[in-house]
């Protein structure tokens, strides 16, 4: 369970902007949605959707709000574990949650300095 915490942890540290948050949340109601009317209509072709509606809307949060690079480009385990946890607690709102936890990181890694964030050891300090 480590292990995923931690990599919830890293994948939190690039979702900071609440309306980036949501776009995730209306990214899996429209990949739900098209998913729905792909199997209600008997049109298979239009499971391409899929993916087009969750990550147009998940990919434009990143690129619009965060100004990052989706986690999936560099850890895609980490990217759809996160993805469902933090789409689960937006949805059934609770959001503070997830406020209090980055706020955590933020103090953890001003404390643990400049590199604890992307995993590096903390360059020494000079005495």
């Amino acid at each position: 369970m480590r292990e995923f915490d931690q990599r919830f942890e890293d994948y939190m540290r690039g979702h900071t902007n609440e309306t980036s948050r949501w776009m995730h949340v209306a990214g899996m109601a429209a990949a739900v949605g098209v998913a729905v009317t792909a199997v209600g209509r008997r049109r298979a072709r239009l499971l391409w959707g899929v993916p087009a509606a969750f990550f147009g809307f998940a990919w434009s949060g990143h690129f619009v709000f965060e100004k990052n690079k989706p986690v999936g480009f560099t850890d895609p385990v980490a990217a759809f574990s996160g993805d469902l946890m933090m789409i689960y607690l937006m949805a059934t709102g609770r959001n503070a949650e997830l406020v209090a936890l980055l706020e955590r990181l933020r103090e953890r890694d001003a404390v643990a300095g400049p590199c604890a964030a992307d995993g590096r050891r903390p360059a020494p300090q000079a005495a």
